[in-house]
């Protein structure tokens, strides 16, 4: 009988280490930002994204360069901010690069400001990973 305590109380540690390792699924996105355009005579240089995570914590923002266009879309230059911390900036970026990736600490309710500086045609794909909302672990209970 202590034999089988034990034995389940095992596999019911282990199970609980291998939950403690969130898994990550996309919370939003993706987002197609491209060069802010003029809106009443003036320019709008950042695009404002406002989003919540489920589970706040660790994240991560993935950043496609050219979207879904290729290489002929991709941006030579953007910034990009969450929650007033700069993630990504323009040395991030060039002709050359095709996906960035950042590991970045999410809040409840997250405001993310981006900027795209170069070409009119060129477009980013951002896409914000989280982690996976855990579902309640069955309960074992060792049998008489």
């Amino acid at each position: 009988m202590k034999r089988s305590i034990a034995v389940i109380s095992a596999i019911l540690f282990l199970a609980a280490a291998g939950a403690a390792e969130a898994e990550m699924t996309t919370i939003y996105g993706p987002v197609y930002v491209t060069k802010a355009k003029k809106e009443h005579g003036r320019h709008e240089d950042k695009t404002k994204l406002t989003f919540t995570a489920p589970v706040p914590g660790s994240g991560k923002i993935v950043i496609k360069n050219g979207g879904d266009g290729g290489k002929k879309s991709r941006a030579a230059s953007a910034e990009v901010e969450l929650n007033g911390v700069e993630v990504a900036d323009e040395s991030d970026f060039n002709k050359n690069v095709t996906e960035l990736t950042y590991d970045v600490t999410l809040l409840a309710d997250n405001e993310m400001e981006v900027e795209v500086k170069s070409c009119k045609e060129c477009e980013i794909q951002i896409t914000v990973m989280g982690e996976k909302v855990a579902e309640p672990a069955p309960v074992v209970l060792p049998t008489r």
